[in-house]
């Protein structure tokens, strides 16, 4: 703790004293402005600046009236655009279309599947490929909520620049989002990022008279970008400390008489866990850099290193393993396993009155290569090597030490003259055993593509320990096909957005109905097509997409809504010339399935069939507004609770969002 103040006040006062002095940055006004190695460009304006520039090509302050500071005067780029050499900057979002939805499921279209609440447990909807091959630790239930290599924004600002995102979400939920950026010079810039999200329980266990927190997350990020002066030499960096706690609560206790529907007409509803709780925090430190000696040859390379530390406690153990929550126990020392069951013969066995479990994790990775592009052609080739650390404290014998693993990967871009783009890589451990290929054709009316990854089970998969879920053994690489299809379509006012995906999944990794690992010996088919559409006339406007998804899995492993529906109806408004509003009602329905259930012993969904996830529409009405450069929007949650039913559930034994009022602020500063 004392160590995180100390950093705290550190970086408080470097950007206390960064805010007392103004440099400009040497980004355009507009058009691309990004030279050939992916970083900002001088504009004309500041080209008068140089007679102040220092020996070392640092340049001072002209602060004339002819800058004038903005959303054009501050633009962004991203680390993948810069590897990939595209020259790209993005303007700062100024727009409200969207801005009310807050929440992590909704602003990725509901795609994703959590437990009812900001900040709980999450995970997708549809089936989700890993991104990349090696063994991962797996844990990857509040990964979605930390920073991400391609989501960190860099700068290079004429001004400091501040964003600031402030939401009391309703239902007793908050979310505060601060980012801060400055150029040291014209050559350095340093940022500061900080998230925080808080909701309380939604389940009230009558007897507790203590907290009632359920989620505390902080997200404290610093990052740097720096160009020397002949722009042969360029360095990104992030330090990001993440630090995840959840009081979790298990689903609700369903009363005699009462079914899982019946208990959402009551107000109070208990849970059935109530002293346990989850910890999860992370260290990371990311640096990219590269040389460009010509176009056609440059040097750059990768250095990631993370530490990790994820644990679960419940003091309550025994009482919950008496419900069967908890498939199994473990006397202390003993490898004997008790399954739940209403025979007291069972119960009456000693078992322990706490469950713990913990894991440590730490990777060190560094990718080196080489890259260019000639005209449209782009190559990029790289060797990949991570030496990672597994510790489990409980059970010595399951960690692993010093474990390396090496990859060779090639990509390859080409650019046609009339916009076509084909693009393909592929990426290979040494030892044969791991791979993934990846390739698409973008085309004027069609894209086409496909991958295939085979790559370990995660570290949870493969090694877990503790009072109620142990196993250890190697599985087979999990191998994942998947080809797919889209296009967009406009005619005037309409643009359609028919899709086709499919995805063939062998030896698929999953946990059962007990939450125990598993591997499938049949292959698994997915069929996805889907059908976006927006039409736009005068101020009205709407948006939708539709997926229809089938499986060849006769084993019912893969549980996904055969149906699924986000629609969104707005019109936009001009009051007096300077007040931008947009109002409506957005829509979502995903059809009856046996959702995925959530073990926080170990932090992974797992399969159940005692509750069915009724077929549910949900309804928000919104109104985003902007007023300069601050916007604001007031939502009206689950508007239709109580027309078509008493609410939903968003997993099993987690009631979603009753209706409640929200509201948001967004205030960007550039001064």
């Amino acid at each position: 703790m004392k160590l995180r103040i100390y950093i705290l006040t550190i970086i408080g006062l470097l950007f206390s004293g960064l805010l007392k002095a103004q440099f400009p940055s040497t980004t355009q006004e507009g058009g691309s402005a990004f030279p050939t190695n992916g970083f900002p460009t001088e504009n004309q304006k500041d080209k008068d600046a140089k007679k102040a520039a220092n020996s070392n090509g640092r340049i001072g302050l002209d602060d004339s009236t002819k800058v004038v500071y903005g959303p054009t005067s501050t633009r962004y780029f991203l680390e993948e655009d810069v590897v990939n050499n595209r020259k790209r900057l993005y303007n700062i979002d100024t727009i409200i279309d969207g801005i009310h939805n807050y929440n992590f499921v909704q602003r990725n279209k509901n795609l994703y599947q959590d437990l009812g609440n900001l900040g709980t447990a999450i995970r997708p909807v549809f089936y989700k490929a890993p991104e990349q091959i090696g063994t991962l630790l797996g844990y990857d239930a509040y990964t979605l909520y930390t920073f991400k290599p391609n989501q960190v924004r860099y700068y290079n600002t004429k001004s400091p620049f501040t964003n600031i995102i402030y939401v009391p979400g309703g239902g007793e939920q908050d979310l505060l989002q601060f980012e801060l950026s400055r150029n040291i010079d014209s050559l350095w810039n340093v940022g500061l990022n900080v998230q925080r999200i808080t909701a309380n329980k939604t389940l009230i266990d009558q007897t507790s008279t203590g907290d009632n927190s359920s989620i505390g997350h902080w997200d404290f990020m610093v990052h740097s970008n720096y160009q020397t002066k002949n722009k042969k030499y360029s360095l990104l960096a992030y330090l990001n400390l993440s630090d995840h706690n959840s009081n979790d609560q298990g689903g609700v206790v369903v009363e005699t008489g009462r079914d899982y529907q019946g208990m959402l007409a009551l107000a109070d509803n208990r849970p059935i866990l109530t002293v346990a709780s989850t910890r999860d925090n992370s260290y990371n430190l990311h640096v990219y850099h590269e040389y460009v000696g010509y176009k056609a040859f440059q040097i750059f390379q990768n250095i990631d290193y993370q530490t990790r530390r994820v644990r679960f406690g419940d003091k309550g153990f025994s009482a919950a393993w008496q419900t069967g929550f908890y498939p199994y126990a473990f006397k202390a020392n003993s490898e004997t396993a008790y399954r739940y069951s209403a025979d007291t013969s069972v119960t009456n066995h000693v078992v322990l009155d706490s469950l713990y479990n913990e894991s440590k994790y730490t990777n060190f990775e560094v990718k080196t290569g080489i890259k260019g592009f000639y005209k449209g052609f782009n190559y990029r080739m790289h060797l990949r090597t991570r030496i990672y650390n597994y510790t489990n404290p409980l059970k010595p014998a399951y960690n692993i030490s010093n474990k390396n693993e090496n990859f060779l990967g090639l990509w390859l871009n080409q650019y046609f003259k009339d916009s076509t783009r084909v693009f393909g890589e592929v990426e290979f451990s040494t030892d044969l055993q791991n791979l993934r290929i990846n390739g698409e054709f973008q085309g004027k009316w069609l894209n086409v593509g496909g991958s295939f990854i085979s790559t370990p089970a995660t570290l949870v998969q493969q090694r877990t320990y503790n009072n109620g879920f142990r196993w250890t053994g190697e599985l087979d690489n999990v191998k994942t096909t998947n080809v797919y299809a889209y296009t967009n379509l406009k005619f005037k006012q309409l643009v359609l957005r028919p899709s086709a995906d499919i995805t063939k999944i062998a030896s698929y990794a999953y946990f059962d109905t007990l939450a125990y690992v598993q591997q499938s010996k049949k292959d698994i088919e997915i069929y996805r097509v889907g059908l976006g559409f927006d039409f736009r006339k005068g101020h009205f406007s709407t948006t939708n997409q539709i997926y229809y998804t089938t499986t060849g899995d006769e084993d019912k492993l893969m549980r996904i809504p055969k149906l699924f529906a986000n629609s969104r109806v707005a019109f936009d408004l001009l009051y007096r010339k300077k007040l931008f509003i947009q109002t409506g009602l957005e829509f979502h329905y995903k059809s009856s399935y046996y959702a995925d259930a959530y073990m926080p012993a170990i932090q992974q969904f797992h399969l159940q069939d005692k509750q069915l996830i009724e077929g549910y529409l949900q309804a928000d009405a919104f109104a985003d507004m902007r007023i300069n450069r601050v916007r604001i929007f007031v939502k009206f949650a689950h508007v239709n609770k109580g027309l078509l039913g008493n609410g939903y559930y968003a997993s099993p034994g987690f009631a979603g969002m009753g209706r409640v009022l929200a509201f948001g602020v967004h205030w960007l500063l550039f001064d």
